[in-house]
């Protein structure tokens, strides 16, 4: 199996795990928020306790991973609360074509191709359709939610091309960037947060998240980076809002208007623009 190959199926086991996320943020969205993404990083660094050796990178690798966890997931979870959720969702998943954008300034070797634009064109025009109403203006009071989501979109990409930047860790530092998250949120939430009395279906919901889109999404992510193209993955992840728009309609109690169907359809498009560059240049 090539490094290519290997990327490319590390980042479609990160999609299914992110592709949660969504549905996971609006069932939780009665917890004060800086708990919630507490345990959840808590429980995504376990893993990488049994490899403690290699769980602590140098400091400066360190910082940057804990500020782009906590700075992501910070702006992503109060979107939720601020907009509806399948509007705040779709949105911050402008992410990827802002990384396939963005990686070529950081890295020149990885060339942008009129399709990328393209792609990028679509899923800015989904997101267009999907935040105006039905006369055509959006609404103001979720601007807050909509300006929160697209705070996310950019800081995933800026932490994720950075970490491409830094000197090589073992994957296992991810364990560390969750961990140090995890302390920050939780100390957050004691500090201007107030008390949760957890209950066990709400504990069973954030034990999924933290296995999953906390734990398991960081770690694959974190190995597709360091082996793949970042254009490539910041187009596949393109699929994620499908599935976590499917989840949001089909647990998360939300309703899929029009206008949301055609946002799917244009970022879908978008998806597909991008995966071109695993077909031959003449072709």
């Amino acid at each position: 199996m090539t490094q290519k190959t290997l990327s490319l199926l590390l980042g479609v086991v990160t999609i299914l795990c992110w592709g949660s996320l969504a549905t996971f943020g609006s069932l939780t969205v009665h917890l004060p928020p800086f708990y919630v993404l507490g345990v959840s990083f808590i429980i995504g660094a376990v893993p990488a306790v049994f490899r403690f050796r290699e769980m602590f990178p140098p400091w400066p690798t360190f910082l940057w991973g804990v500020g782009g966890y906590f700075g992501y997931h910070f702006l992503l979870f109060y979107a939720f609360r601020f907009a509806p959720s399948i509007e705040a969702n779709l949105i911050n998943y402008l992410w990827p074509i802002i990384l396939v954008l963005l990686a070529p300034v950081v890295f020149p070797e990885e060339k942008l191709r009129s399709y990328h634009i393209v792609g990028g064109l679509l899923s800015v025009l989904g997101c267009v359709v999907l935040v105006l109403g039905k006369d055509g203006v959006p609404k103001a009071e979720n601007f807050p939610g909509h300006l929160l989501a697209f705070g996310a979109a950019v800081t995933w990409p800026l932490y994720s091309l950075g970490k491409k930047r830094l000197p090589p860790t073992s994957v296992w530092a991810v364990g560390s960037f969750c961990l140090g998250a995890g302390v920050l949120c939780l100390l957050t939430h004691a500090a201007i947060e107030p008390r949760v009395v957890l209950q066990l279906p709400d504990a069973l919901k954030l034990l999924f998240m933290g296995a999953g889109p906390f734990g398991l999404a960081f770690y694959c992510w974190d190995m597709a980076l360091a082996r793949g193209d970042a254009r490539i993955l910041g187009a596949l992840a393109y699929l994620t809002p499908v599935l976590s728009t499917l989840g949001l309609v089909t647990f998360g109690g939300q309703e899929l208007g029009p206008r949301g169907i055609v946002a799917v359809v244009l970022i879908v498009l978008g998806a597909s623009t991008g995966l071109l560059d695993f077909f031959p240049r003449n072709r």
